[in-house]
């Protein structure tokens, strides 16, 4: 949003004159060691009216993930760093975590800047690629709602979205897998 905002600003600067400075207020100077490690949460998933998803909805989701299990298994990634954030209705930290992969299993957990973040503990250890296919096939056979999107280059999910049961409060989910740098 703030992309686009900008962007628009900057549109209209170059077809109009630039709008009178603005006098500037005098403020202390800002300065924070805190690092922001965060991503807000996505809203949960909904359907329309309620819906579920219906017996072809589940057997296409099933079939896509197959495929693109394949077609990520056929790369022969074994060795990686995943940029992982996760949410639900429950008290997990929904901040992203960094997670180190070895011939397919995960070794370590990192923070954003690279530093050790602690033992690998759900909720992030069981998302490696392997893992992420083997939940959205888990989901597409029990949740209401999934909704799955893949890295259009490397065939791994990037969102995973769902609600285990429309309706009941509190049992929704998501996972964000972003930026695979494949190691050596």
């Amino acid at each position: 949003m703030y992309w686009a905002l900008a962007m628009s600003g900057a549109l209209g600067l170059a077809c109009h004159h630039a709008p009178p400075a603005r006098p500037q207020l005098e403020s202390p100077p800002q300065r924070s060691d805190v690092a922001r490690d965060t991503v807000p949460p996505p809203a949960p998933p909904s359907r329309r009216g309620g819906d579920t998803l219906s017996v072809a909805e589940r057997d296409a989701i099933l079939a896509e993930a197959r495929t693109r299990r394949a077609a990520w298994r056929a790369r022969g990634i074994t060795d990686y760093r995943i940029r992982v954030a996760v949410g639900c209705f429950c008290p997990w930290p929904s901040a992203p975590r960094v997670l180190e992969v070895r011939g397919g299993r995960a070794v370590a957990l990192l923070d954003t800047t690279g530093r050790a973040a602690g033992p690998l503990v759900e909720p992030w250890a069981p998302n490696t690629v392997e893992g992420m296919f083997d939940f959205i096939e888990q989901a597409a056979r029990s949740a209401d709602v999934l909704t799955v999107r893949y890295d259009r280059y490397l065939d791994y999910p990037t969102e995973i979205r769902g609600d285990q049961k429309v309706g009941r409060v509190d049992d929704w989910f998501w996972t964000t897998a972003t930026g695979l740098t494949p190691r050596r």
